[in-house]
């Protein structure tokens, strides 16, 4: 029977892009966006949820299990929130600041939890960026959500299986933007069908 793949924030960017590898890869592929979707297939299906709310995240897996019977094989969180802070790194609001965690670490380690917890040979995968090294004060609250995800997935690759993926430019210099899909899902595809854990925090240049 083929593998599950769950996709956490799949868009029409490079959420999509690994969602078309995975399936192509021959898994049963389960996408998630705020925005509706519909595919033909029956070994893919788009759901819908708000990662602001952590507990919209259990229910996906409990849709994907009753679908088809198994939890899911790989976990890819691509989800992310970043209200710029131009101005001053604290003029946002304090609730805007928790909306923007909720959706890049709260969630984020809501979906590692349930992922393990269902299937302790899970293979998760964090959509990461250079944030947990740089310090960008145009964009704060979302370097504070990638650092805080890059510590407790370096610290849960003990466990095997965690990784934080970080996309640089051809000289090394962060990529927030021009993000290639086509490169991550390659990627991805390696390290879920890897058999080891490598290293938890993964620099690629594209």
């Amino acid at each position: 029977m083929s593998r599950i793949a769950l996709i956490l924030g799949c868009g029409k960017g490079i959420g999509t892009t690994i969602a078309d590898g995975f399936h192509s890869a021959g898994y049963r592929v389960a996408s998630v966006s705020r925005t509706p979707r519909s595919y033909a297939s029956d070994d893919r299906v788009h759901l819908t949820a708000d990662f602001a709310d952590p507990s919209s995240i259990e229910p996906l897996f409990e849709e994907v299990e009753k679908r088809w019977g198994n939890a899911p094989d790989v976990v890819i969180y691509n989800a992310y929130a970043g209200t710029p802070t131009r101005t001053n790194p604290l003029e946002v609001a304090p609730d805007a600041f928790v909306n923007n965690i909720n959706i890049n670490t709260t969630s984020a380690y809501s979906a590692a939890f349930i992922a393990h917890k269902r299937n302790n040979n899970v293979k998760y995968i964090y959509t990461g960026n250079a944030l947990n090294n740089y310090i960008d004060p145009n964009i704060t609250l979302l370097g504070v959500g990638k650092s805080a995800s890059a510590h407790w997935i370096q610290a849960a690759a003990k466990a095997e299986g965690f990784y934080y993926c970080d996309q640089r430019r051809p000289d090394g210099s962060p990529c927030y933007t021009g993000l290639r899909g086509d490169a991550h899902g390659e990627l991805y595809l390696k390290l879920a069908e890897s058999r080891e854990q490598g290293e938890p925090v993964i620099v690629f240049r594209a």
